[in-house]
């Protein structure tokens, strides 16, 4: 009981932490400002310090969910709308869209994939590889022309990367990113891996990533982000600035959040649905 204590204590501490950061980089540069057009900045940041706790139980809770591969994984036959293919962000997996299946079944979907990009140290580059593969596969079980594609945190950085070192735009209907730290997020120089690295502000790879434009051949890309961000630091750096890029704000949530939060799922769907 000591020992579970102390971890619960160790987390609740470490989450905190990142709002203190949170706070700090608000409040030395512009977010502070857009923080307080929304409301009280404490109880803004109590929430998304509440959300984290509850998110991360979450990703505990369904974890073991990795065992029934058959939830996460492509049903036979030709869809009747385009197939969505669900890209985790950083030391997660496939688990991480537990709730986003369950809840775009109920919302009429059937043909969805959430992928599990294996090795977790690897660069975004070889996640892109991994991503590539699996578009085309969709598309031949599937019987589609087009797929399309929601990443959280990392995993719409791997999307970008495969928009812009394959030939798949014309692939690809619809792009939603949830959280990406499109600029870089200065957190990511704890991580650990050739990804995270790669996700330092003003690396070689978002040099390059961002020195061009990712949006699908005749399709449409959308930016989703949450203004009390714990791990996007800035928060500016969810945001693109591209013509045809649409930024969403959702509601106040955490960064991991983002993919347990009906409401941003609903976000979700509203650009899926969008014609």
């Amino acid at each position: 009981m000591f020992w579970l204590v102390l971890l619960l204590s160790f987390w609740s501490m470490a989450v905190a932490f990142t709002y203190v950061l949170f706070y700090y980089e608000s409040a030395n540069g512009s977010h502070l400002e857009v923080l307080r057009t929304r409301g009280s900045v404490p109880v803004m940041i109590l929430k998304g310090f509440l959300w984290s706790l509850y998110s991360h139980l979450l990703v505990l809770l369904t974890a073991a969910t990795a065992l029934h591969r058959d939830y996460y994984s492509l049903p036979a036959g030709p869809a009747k709308r385009t197939p969505i293919i669900f890209v985790h962000g950083l030391y997660h997996n496939h688990t991480a869209w537990y709730l986003y299946l369950r809840w775009f079944r109920r919302w009429g979907w059937s043909h969805m994939k959430a992928i599990k990009l294996k090795g977790k140290f690897r660069s975004i580059h070889e996640f892109a590889r991994i991503l590539a593969d699996e578009v085309e596969q969709v598309i031949a079980e599937t019987q589609s022309e087009k797929v399309d594609l929601v990443g959280q945190s990392m995993g719409g950085l791997v999307i970008r990367s495969y928009l812009a070192e394959n030939s798949g735009r014309a692939k690809i209907r619809r792009v939603v990113t949830l959280g990406s730290p499109h600029r870089g997020s200065k957190l990511a120089v704890f991580g650990r891996g050739q990804a995270a690295r790669e996700m330092v502000p003003g690396s070689a790879f978002l040099e390059s990533l961002n020195h061009g434009v990712q949006i699908p051949e005749n399709g449409r890309f959308y930016a989703i982000y949450t203004i009390v961000d714990n791990m996007v630091l800035p928060n500016e750096s969810t945001k693109l600035t591209w013509d045809g890029v649409k930024n969403m704000e959702t509601r106040i949530v955490n960064h991991v959040g983002l993919a347990y939060c009906k409401h941003t799922a609903r976000l979700v769907r509203d650009c899926l649905d969008e014609e």
